[in-house]
């Protein structure tokens, strides 16, 4: 009898240390993947501000990239990475958005990656997103005019 208890609580032990660490294996995955999203978001971002600023075409997509990035790496670091990446993904589609209104050429980085598209493919609506924004970062500019001119932190340190 005691034989098979212990068995039992050895049994236990290696399948709670099996599934513990293939649940810390998928979240160093997701952080690679969220990391390296909002990384390449920041490149396109960049891009999408040096161009609003240059041709003055504002329709509010860059500040709320800018938003929406603010609040993936704040979300990145609470360690909310798949939260972090759908945030991103707006971004980066608002970024891409003011590029293009101000007659730029959209980089490749703009585009998803298949990896990246499949993470994030059962997200959030656009407005859920907004209004998640919203709440946690209500202050946020959501207007051209007060950004254009600001030094922007859009990337991961």
């Amino acid at each position: 009898m005691r034989y098979k208890k212990k068995l039992l609580l050895v049994l236990s032990t290696l399948l709670l240390i099996a599934f513990a660490g293939s649940v810390f294996a998928g979240t160093m995955e997701s952080r690679k993947v969220a990391k390296d999203m909002i990384k390449r978001t920041a490149f396109v971002i960049r891009i999408a501000h040096k161009e609003v600023n240059e041709h003055h075409v504002y329709t509010g997509d860059l500040a709320r990239a800018i938003a929406h990035q603010k609040f993936a790496k704040q979300l990145f670091h609470d360690g909310e990475y798949l939260r972090a990446m759908h945030q991103t993904k707006r971004a980066r589609r608002l970024a891409a958005k003011a590029i293009k209104a101000n007659r730029g050429e959209v980089p490749s980085q703009a585009d998803l990656t298949a990896e990246e598209l499949s993470v994030t493919a059962n997200g959030p609506s656009e407005e859920q997103l907004a209004g998640e924004l919203h709440v946690a970062m209500p202050a946020e500019p959501m207007q051209d005019d007060a950004v254009v001119k600001l030094k922007i932190d859009v990337d991961l340190k």
